[in-house]
Formats: C-alpha cells, structure tokens, sequence
C-alpha cells in the first residue's frame, strides 16, 4: 500500500516557497493566516535555511488560493522566483553542451535534492512533452504545486534556450479556473486544462540549441561529483552520515546545522551534544569538506572561482579565498599552480 505524503514526513527544499511574499504584495494579499495552518515562519519565505515538510508547502500554497479566491497563486510564485537555485546542480544546466543535454542529465541528478517528483521527458514526432510526475501519492489538491513547478520549469528552459523557447502548449490536470487567460497571455502559448497530466510541449529542435557557456571537461568533473553522491549509501556511524549530508546539500541554503538536523530527525542541540562526543563540530565538518571539494575542483578542473565559490556556498570570492587560505596557507590559485 502507498504511503500517502501526510502518512510519511517527505522533507523537500524550502526555496520552493521564495516568491511567495512578492506574489502576495502583487495580488494584495496577506498570507499571516496560512502560514500559521502550515506552520511556516514568515523567515522561511525570504531566507530559507531548512527543509520543510513536503506537506506543509503543499497546505500552504492550497490554503493562500482557497483562502484568498485566488486560483493562480502558485503561478504567481513561480514568476518571482529565479528559475535555478541549487549550488551543485546549477553547474550542470550551463555547462551541457546543448539544452537536450542539460535537460537529461539536470533530471538524473534532481532526485538528490527532490524525493517527491520528477519530470519525463517524451518524444512525440517532432515535438516534445514534459510529463511531471509525482513520487508520493498525496489526498489533498496539488493543483497550486503544480502551477508553480510547470511555471518554474518552463522559466529555467527559457533561460537555457537565451529567451529561444516555442512552447506550442502547457497542459494542466485540474479545471479551467476564471481568468485563465493569464497563463496565455505569459507563456504566449495555449493552455489546456482538465487534462491527464501537468507539463507542456515544445519543437524537438529546441534540445539542439547550444548553450554558450558549455565545458565538456569541467561537466564530466561535476557529473563525477554528483555520481559520487547518487552511489553514496547511507552511512551507520553519526559522523559518516553527517558529513554525507553535508555534501549533498553543499552550496545550497540547506546545509545548515538547522537542516542537516531535519534529515536525520533530531534536534540542531541533540546533533551538536552528539557530535561534540566524537570531539567535532558541525561548522568544522563543513569546512573540512567545502576544502576537500574545493581542492578537488581546482586539481581537475579549470573552473574559475566565481563558479567555485557559488558551488561551495560562498556569498563571494573573497570569502572562499578567505576560508581556503586558513585552512591551507595559500590562496586557491597559489594552491593551483603549486599542485599543477
């Protein structure tokens, strides 16, 4: 028997919920009341620094619409979002040779950071339809989840494609709201409800159009680091496990203290007690690992450290430059050119 979301706590990344307090200052509406029913702080909305529990995003976004009469508020959150987030994952998408690449292989990698859905990618003749799915069965109305993850997605393929993106049209699985003609008149595309899935479809042609900032030799560094994590099982000992959790989440508002404690069930206070019994702190295993990853990086590649940095979560340059040169003496470039 299925489990349905509610019957087994999913943990999914709280930046699914930025562009939630733009989209209620456009629409005029106050979101006070379903952020206390889903239980999410107003902070989670501007500064996402957990996980939140995949049924709260969902009672959270059909709460705002129902509460509000407003039958678009996950569209209206996906516009004010930025259509990539994840530290790691992000690299992938500009560093593919051609948009069909990037699509492939940022769909194998998603599962790292998204348990509850996935995309399909499937050929139609000259066409192309994209099929989102879900993981978990769930009771409740997905319908402003899905709104935002189609809305979100055909954002990210547009910034792909440089703007060049034909949709020929979107399909969604839910009835025709009123007002409908809004997504028509974004996505300059016919849009289809009552249908038997949630996604759309575009011209085969557009998975060909090449993306500028393609690095076949830095991509074949990335997809080894992500296929490290996708082959990782899970670890017995508290530390192995820890630093496992680490890594995944690296460069994303996620790895935090705060979050890696939701992962693994427990209190952020119970986690530090605990490790601070093998004589080690959370702060000094995420160090420990951004340097392991970042000798990695600069041994193998010819990544620049603008791209480092943003992979390792660091706000800039300077502070990854910072941090390398304290635990290693040098810079990251002296530290390149003295191992090469």
């Amino acid at each position: 028997m299925r489990k349905r979301a509610e019957d087994k706590p999913l943990f999914t990344d709280g930046d699914i919920l930025l562009g939630s307090r733009e989209a209620a200052e456009e629409l005029g509406i106050d979101l006070s009341d379903s952020l206390a029913v889903s239980g999410i702080s107003r902070q989670q909305l501007t500064n996402p620094r957990n996980f939140l529990n995949y049924h709260q995003i969902v009672t959270f976004l059909d709460d705002v619409a129902e509460r509000n009469s407003c039958p678009h508020f996950g569209f209206y959150v996906a516009k004010h979002q930025q259509p990539f987030r994840f530290g790691v994952l992000a690299q992938i998408s500009k560093l593919c040779s051609t948009v069909g690449e990037s699509l492939t292989k940022s769909f194998k990698y998603t599962r790292l950071y998204n348990q509850a859905s996935m995309w399909q990618i499937c050929k139609d003749g000259d066409y192309i339809v994209m099929k989102r799915h879900q993981r978990v069965a769930y009771t409740g109305s997905m319908v402003q989840l899905h709104l935002l993850a189609v809305t979100l997605m055909i954002k990210a393929s547009k910034t792909l494609g440089k703007g060049r993106y034909p949709v020929t049209s979107i399909s969604f699985s839910h009835a025709r709201p009123e007002n409908s003609e809004i997504y028509s008149r974004y996505f300059h595309a016919p849009v289809n409800f009552d249908q038997d899935y949630d996604g759309y479809i575009f011209p085969k042609s557009y998975l060909s159009i090449p993306i500028e900032t393609a690095d076949p030799e830095l991509l074949a560094i990335v997809e080894q680091h992500l296929d490290g994590m996708l082959s990782e099982q899970p670890k017995q000992d508290l530390i192995g496990n820890v630093r496992a959790l680490i890594r995944v989440n690296l460069g994303t508002n996620l790895c935090s203290l705060d979050g890696v404690s939701q992962l693994m069930g427990r209190h952020p206070r119970a986690l530090q007690r605990e490790l601070k019994e093998y004589d080690v702190g959370f702060r000094d295993l995420v160090i420990e690992i951004r340097q392991e990853v970042a000798e990695h990086y600069l041994l193998n590649s010819k990544i620049s450290l603008i791209d480092l940095s943003d992979l390792l979560g660091y706000n800039n340059v300077s502070a990854f430059s910072r941090a390398f040169k304290v635990v290693s003496g040098v810079s990251p470039n002296d530290w390149r050119v003295m191992k090469l």
